[in-house]
């Protein structure tokens, strides 16, 4: 029950961020994520140790997202409300990733070749889905881009992995 939850979690913030900024509201879609995000973290039973990956992963994502935004690879829908240079969404939805790898993805833990592989096509694969819903555009061409995002994946994801090793798995807790 536990890793549904956490995927229900995940996958409803994902669709309010890409969602939001695809339809003019980004700032209120990545509101919505972060309560989300909110909600695991008073499900979860180590709320210190979730937090800082977390906060790892915002970190982590601001750089590579913000280079490959810079080089070109893609360019993500903006709100005007947001005034900074990545978009607030982008930041949520990398907190909304880490919080899967004490939890959905936790069976990766120590398989950091499959990891690996595992972010080599889904990285791609989430931008690609992010880009058809329309917030945000890869440059052209578009194989180039999904070729970048999946060398860039293939790395961090086991990274995030191997960030999130201590206190494995993770568990919410029990409201009985």
């Amino acid at each position: 029950m536990t890793t549904l939850i956490n995927l229900a979690l995940y996958q409803i913030g994902w669709f309010c961020c890409v969602l939001g900024a695809a339809h003019g509201y980004a700032v209120t879609g990545a509101f919505c994520a972060l309560a989300l995000c909110g909600l695991h973290l008073l499900l979860v039973k180590n709320r210190g140790t979730e937090l800082r990956l977390m906060i790892q992963a915002c970190l982590l994502g601001a750089i590579i997202d913000s280079t490959q935004q810079a080089v070109g690879i893609l360019t993500f829908t903006v709100d005007s409300a947001w005034p900074f240079w990545l978009p607030l969404w982008v930041f949520v939805i990398w907190a909304q990733f880490a919080t899967l790898f004490r939890f959905a993805l936790s069976w990766l833990q120590g398989r950091y070749l499959l990891a690996s592989l595992f972010g080599f096509v889904g990285g791609p694969l989430a931008y690609y889905a992010g880009v058809r819903l329309g917030a945000a555009n890869f440059s052209d061409p578009i194989w180039l881009s999904l070729a970048c995002l999946g060398v860039v994946w293939a790395a961090v994801t086991p990274f995030l992995l191997w960030l999130a090793r201590t206190g494995q798995p993770g568990t919410y807790r029990s409201f009985n």
